[in-house]
């Protein structure tokens, strides 16, 4: 009986991961209504990558960042339209199509976490009830870089809680997702490390109770810092720029505790 119930759960699973692909690419170039520049941009920058033999307008091969407009905010969702691009040439379609089969990580995320770590019967549920959330409906269906970022970070919790009560071998693939979430969205230069700090400290002793996955960890997390660091050094005032030009309370004059509040 517990068997039939695994098998029926499962199917009902994989059925909700269905109903939640079909309502995103069912009508997806009519709805949202627009075409913004920000998401026709992955897919021109990743022509414009391919057209410069890889290399960006500085001529840095493999860039980490791409600018659209005057900013350096595109990364990872640039990368992601490539082999698309190559197949199928650039459209609406193609650009959105590659967002949206990023965020079936998270449809996926929630029901495993669902099942295996809240233990709630009917798991699967939670795919249906993220199909049917109404501003993940919207974002899910268009190409801005937000959407890649928090399908992402939604994996890399996931995978944090394997490693956490599974096993501590699933802690490099947390680092992974983490850089590509790190790389997906600006804000996520912030949110990420700030995560990153806070399951360090709250878990500290697991950490040292699993120390010697930790040096692997830390020359995984230093190798997939590199295109970060390589872009920081050949424009150190880049970010800064950035938070100046969008009028960031950092880099007003005001009291350190002003802004810390």
């Amino acid at each position: 009986m517990k068997r039939l119930y695994l098998n029926t759960a499962l199917w009902l699973f994989i059925l909700s991961l269905g109903i939640y692909l079909s309502t995103r690419l069912i009508g997806l170039t009519h709805f949202p209504i627009y075409f913004f520049t920000d998401e026709a941009i992955q897919s021109q920058s990743a022509a414009d990558l391919v057209n410069n033999h890889f290399r960006d307008v500085r001529n840095i091969l493999l860039p980490a960042y791409f600018r659209n407009g005057e900013y350096y905010n595109l990364s990872l969702s640039v990368y992601l339209q490539l082999i698309p691009y190559l197949l199928f040439g650039k459209s609406a379609l193609v650009t959105r199509t590659v967002s949206v089969l990023i965020t079936l990580i998270p449809a996926f995320a929630i029901g495993i976490i669902l099942r295996d770590f809240i233990k709630i019967k009917h798991w699967w549920t939670g795919t249906l009830f993220l199909s049917i959330t109404p501003a993940w409906f919207l974002h899910s269906r268009t190409a801005f870089e937000t959407a890649e970022f928090v399908s992402l970070y939604a994996g890399a919790l996931c995978a944090y809680l394997f490693y956490r009560y599974k096993s501590p071998r699933h802690m490099y693939i947390t680092i992974f997702l983490c850089a590509l979430s790190f790389y997906a969205y600006n804000p996520a230069q912030l949110i990420v490390p700030l995560t990153a700090i806070v399951l360090l400290i709250s878990d500290r002793h697991y950490h040292w109770e699993n120390r010697k996955h930790l040096i692997p960890a830390i020359l995984l997390a230093l190798l997939l810092a590199i295109p970060y660091l390589r872009f920081h050094l050949s424009d150190p005032d880049a970010g800064f720029a950035h938070l100046h030009r969008m009028g960031s309370y950092l880099t007003k004059d005001i009291p350190i505790i002003e802004k810390i509040s």
